[in-house]
């Protein structure tokens, strides 16, 4: 729950393409945060008549919590075991358990997929994997079973694959703390935020906050501002929300509803939750009326919606259209595009980028780009040649040449030419570059290992794929997600 704030409350401004979401502290002062445009092209009319009506009480989740990917693990298959394939291994407990604050052994319950989840108060029973947290070196595991463990999974190569090899130990996922709600990451016809401190793979958002927004989490209102934010479909209508912009989603609750809210929410989390179309008892936006909404989580929204941000019933009304719309023309769109989402080869492009993205995990390019060079002051945009072929790089009596097939750029230097090079691969048409040419130095190593890394992940999966043209339009696609 959001404590400060002011009746000013929030505004929007527009600078460079983007519109500054902000709200006004107690002190008086502005602090706004940059939004797409995006959102607030396509949103319908009721979502600015919430934004008037939520002065003061609208904020960022980002300014109440912290939000975060669950695991990337690099290799599910080594790092999630049943309490069965433990005890077989005979892995000590100290790897697979923790102990809360009495003392007590818990297991490391990790909520593998949504499906496992059969309310939105999850119970350990519902859960059939474990996490291993080795925080050990090996020369301190001596005489362990789970160091047999360790070198069986070097055997099989899981040490080699990229997310594993990025870090100090590979089987050392590292220290963090459960999240007390876990928020599926990729959306079908609802986003349930599910209550409880377990860890949770990166199928989920991990919601790190002691404030009381779990019921408005699973309330109508950010159904759809969620629909909203979202701006990436997979296979079968998906929607993606990265974190980056989840955390900017708007979240309103109010501390002297406190009470009222927990009650109504509480008959909700008794049952499971279902599809958007099913708690709304309509299929189109035409059929949605109050009285054939689910009467538990009318009540809830009445709440949120009526009582905290004082929309008329008419408002909330449209507000339960709104969303039935946005998830229906999703979901429909994708059975539409889903011939052309088949090649001639039966290659289902959105999955093959997912499971590629995946298989590469968090250590991409794009990470890189954003950590190590946006976030530099001195940057330099530089054109990049044409896609037109095999990139190389030649020296001539006047400096050096970047060519992409016959295209070409002239680089002050072999530094410059290798850096541009990269991006070029990838089919980028411009890029920032640092103009420390020292600190270029230092970073271009491990940038062009990490490049050999990601290409080696996708190139292992494109080789299968006969069509040249589909190999190079499924090969751009994944470079996007990577970049994204």
């Amino acid at each position: 729950m959001w404590r400060g704030g002011n009746k000013k409350g929030e505004r929007l401004k527009s600078e460079e393409g983007k519109i500054k979401e902000g709200k006004v502290t107690p002190g008086g002062s502005e602090v706004y945060t940059g939004s797409k445009w995006g959102k607030y092209l396509r949103a319908p009319q009721i979502f600015f008549k919430i934004l008037e009506k939520g002065k003061g009480k609208l904020v960022p989740l980002k300014e109440i919590a912290e939000v975060r990917r669950g695991f990337t693990t690099g290799a599910n298959e080594f790092f999630y075991l049943t309490e069965e394939e433990i005890k077989r291994k005979g892995i000590e407990k100290e790897f697979w358990m923790h102990k809360d604050e009495e003392g007590n052994w818990i297991p490391n319950y990790v909520i593998k997929s949504p499906r496992e989840c059969k309310s939105i108060v999850v119970k350990p029973e519902d859960l059939k994997y474990r996490v291993l947290m080795i925080h050990k070196d090996k020369k301190d595991l001596k005489g362990t079973k789970v160091l047999r463990y360790i070198n069986e999974g070097e055997r099989k190569g899981f040490h080699k694959r990229p997310t594993c090899a990025s870090r100090g130990r590979w089987y050392d996922l590292g220290k963090r703390k459960p999240a007390p709600i876990n928020i599926n990451y990729l959306i079908n016809d609802v986003a349930r935020a599910f209550i409880g401190d377990y860890w949770a793979s990166d199928d989920f958002q991990e919601i790190h906050t002691e404030e009381n927004i779990a019921p408005f989490l699973n309330g109508s209102l950010f159904w759809f501002l969620q629909n909203l934010e979202g701006r990436t479909s997979f296979g079968g209508g998906l929607l993606k929300i990265q974190t980056y912009e989840f955390q900017n989603i708007f979240v309103c609750l109010d501390v002297k509803y406190d009470s009222k809210i927990n009650n109504a929410f509480m008959q909700l989390v008794s049952r499971p939750v279902d599809s958007i179309f099913t708690e709304l008892s309509a299929s189109t936006s035409e059929e949605v009326t109050l009285d054939k909404i689910k009467p538990d989580r009318r009540e809830l929204d009445k709440i949120i919606m009526g009582e905290i941000l004082g929309l008329s019933e008419e408002e909330q009304l449209e507000v339960y259209r709104a969303v039935v719309d946005l998830v229906k023309s999703r979901l429909e769109r994708a059975k539409s595009l889903k011939k052309r989402k088949k090649t001639k080869e039966g290659v289902d492009i959105d999955l093959l980028v997912k499971t590629v993205k995946e298989k590469i995990g968090e250590n991409t390019l794009g990470k890189f780009y954003k950590e190590r060079i946006l976030s530099r002051k001195n940057l330099t945009s530089r054109r990049l040649p044409k896609a037109g072929g095999k990139t190389k790089i030649e020296a001539g009596l006047f400096g050096w040449r970047l060519y992409s097939g016959r295209a070409h750029i002239d680089c002050s230097s072999e530094l410059e030419a290798r850096y541009l090079k990269i991006w070029a691969d990838i089919g980028l048409a411009r890029v920032k570059m640092p103009k420390d040419l020292k600190y270029l130095k230092n970073i271009i190593s491990n940038l062009e290992k990490l490049h050999k890394e990601n290409n080696k992940v996708i190139e292992s999966y494109l080789e299968s794929i006969i069509d040249v043209k589909t190999q190079a339009k499924i090969r751009d696609l994944i470079w996007q997600e990577i970049m994204d």
